[in-house]
């Protein structure tokens, strides 16, 4: 399996698995142990901003978090106006409103539009990758032979 020499060419698959490609295999959920024969194509780097911004939402998710910052500065400027305060009270509390604004804009818009299946299977695959370092290793081809399958790479015994 991949660069895993340890079955010698006897690597049991599923004859019954309906064939998916490779490549949309991290779009639906997938259980622990069909992630762990290859960890990588599930892998979803942080630096990656692109595909982060993807995951969470992207433009739809952009727009939820800046319609929460509106609101939560319209609300606070409505209140202000009928309670004024300080200089610096002001702008403290109008930064808290926006920032407190956005990050529920933020939080719905992901619920609404963000990619949680994904997000799952990278964060299975960035668990999997730390605690057995072997397995950024694996190489696996057509995966889809694998569903049902549990690992058999000696890194993965005691699992």
């Amino acid at each position: 399996m991949g660069h895993d020499h340890h079955d010698h060419g006897h690597e049991k698959t599923n004859p019954h698995a309906i064939p998916e490609p490779d490549q949309d295999l991290p779009l639906r959920i997938r259980s622990i142990d069909f992630i762990k024969h290859n960890p990588n194509l599930y892998h979803v780097s942080i630096f990656d901003l692109g595909k982060d911004y993807q995951l969470l939402g992207g433009h739809a998710w952009l727009a939820s978090t800046l319609f929460g910052a509106a609101f939560g500065n319209w609300y606070f400027s409505t209140k202000a106006r009928l309670n004024p305060v300080s200089f610096y009270a002001n702008i403290a509390l109008s930064f808290s409103r926006l920032f407190l604004g956005a990050a529920i804009g933020g939080w719905v818009g992901y619920i609404r539009f963000g990619d949680r299946q994904r997000i799952h299977n990278a964060w299975v695959s960035e668990r999997l990758r730390r605690r057995y370092p072997e397995s950024k290793n694996l190489d696996v081809k057509d995966l889809w032979r694998f569903k049902g399958i549990k690992a058999s790479q000696h890194y993965y015994k005691w699992t």
